[in-house]
């Protein structure tokens, strides 16, 4: 299963350019409020340096990069929680994502004009807050009203009500998520800020609110891309990438065969079983072992006998852990 990413934001902040950076879709972008009318899923592929390394000795006829998915959402605006401009949407699109990328605008442009009439980050981030805060308030009532009622899960009763007790801006309750998934709660999901355009000073509160925070003039990178062939020499979009599936707790692993290179993402702490099964659902039953060797081990050999016989392949149990940058084998 994909990571999906909610893409969160004001409008006209740079949500649909972000999108289209990031997966060269064509996505409508246009100087005027709401241009994103509807959900929609887009494929963020990511070409990871160490891919490319391995690429080079392999020299394979193909080679296959990972990705994440973004969900593109409509714009949020002060009254979303109770149905101001497309706000029911939003938050439901967003409640399908397993994180949530929040992209506020710091850059001027007079022909883009701002839905709140001036440049104010923080301003920005505060509207998203209370607008996040008060939807999940009426979910939470909602539900503690309905098990009261039927008088059962007192367990989750309990989770609730502390939730909806300590709820305030800038808190997240990301441990709590396994115990109320169902609910799809924003605030027990994880967040992360991306910053467009110039980089800015945050308080400590904005800071601790989100797992990592990212600064990326997104209209750059566009024109960039349009006007040199060689833009990636220059861009920052590769090392954005590479950081944010990092900060999502995703490692890669790759496989290769004579026709195909191939990059995966899995949950940090994942089995090789569980990677098995990425590669194909056959191979997470019939999987008795694998040979795995670390990426930069097999870069200084360059070939898979030789490191055979070096003793630089490993043989793993199906339930041991995959680590960053391995190559596996799957036995069968």
């Amino acid at each position: 299963m994909k990571t999906k990413i909610g893409i969160c934001g004001l409008p006209n902040s740079g949500k649909s350019s972000f999108i289209k950076l990031c997966t060269k879709s064509e996505v409508e972008i246009a100087n005027y409020p709401f241009t994103t009318l509807k959900s929609g899923e887009y494929s963020f592929f990511i070409y990871s340096p160490e891919l490319k390394e391995l690429y080079k000795v392999t020299k394979t006829k193909e080679v296959i990069l990972d990705y994440l998915i973004l969900i593109d959402v409509p714009g949020l605006i002060r009254g979303a929680h109770k149905g101001e401009g497309l706000g029911n949407e939003f938050l439901s699109y967003l409640r399908k994502s397993q994180a949530i990328l929040e992209i506020v605008r710091n850059f001027k442009n007079d022909d883009v004009p701002h839905f709140e009439g001036s440049i104010d980050p923080i301003r920005d981030i505060l509207i998203i807050e209370e607008e996040i805060i008060a939807s999940e308030k009426e979910i939470i009532e909602r539900n503690l009203k309905n098990l009261k009622k039927e008088d059962k899960e007192r367990e989750k009763v309990k989770i609730l009500e502390k939730i909806l007790d300590e709820i305030q801006p800038f808190k997240r309750f990301e441990a709590l998520n396994e115990f109320v998934k169902e609910y799809n709660l924003l605030i027990t999901k994880p967040w992360y800020l991306l910053i467009n355009g110039n980089e800015i000073d945050l308080d400590e509160e904005i800071k601790k609110t989100f797992k990592k925070i990212y600064f990326l003039d997104v209209k750059w990178e566009l024109d960039l891309r349009e006007e040199k062939e060689d833009y990636y020499l220059l861009s920052k979009l590769d090392n954005f990438a590479n950081e944010f599936r990092k900060d999502l707790d995703l490692i890669q692993f790759f496989t290769f065969t004579k026709e195909i290179t191939q990059e995966w993402f899995i949950k940090n702490g994942s089995t090789y079983k569980e990677a098995a099964g990425l590669i194909h659902s056959e191979f997470e039953e019939k999987i008795k072992a694998v040979e795995v060797i670390n990426l930069f081990e097999f870069l200084e050999i360059g070939d898979w006998e030789n490191a055979k016989k070096q003793g630089k392949i490993k043989i793993k149990s199906k339930d041991d852990k995959v680590e960053e940058n391995d190559i596996l084998l799957i036995k069968i």
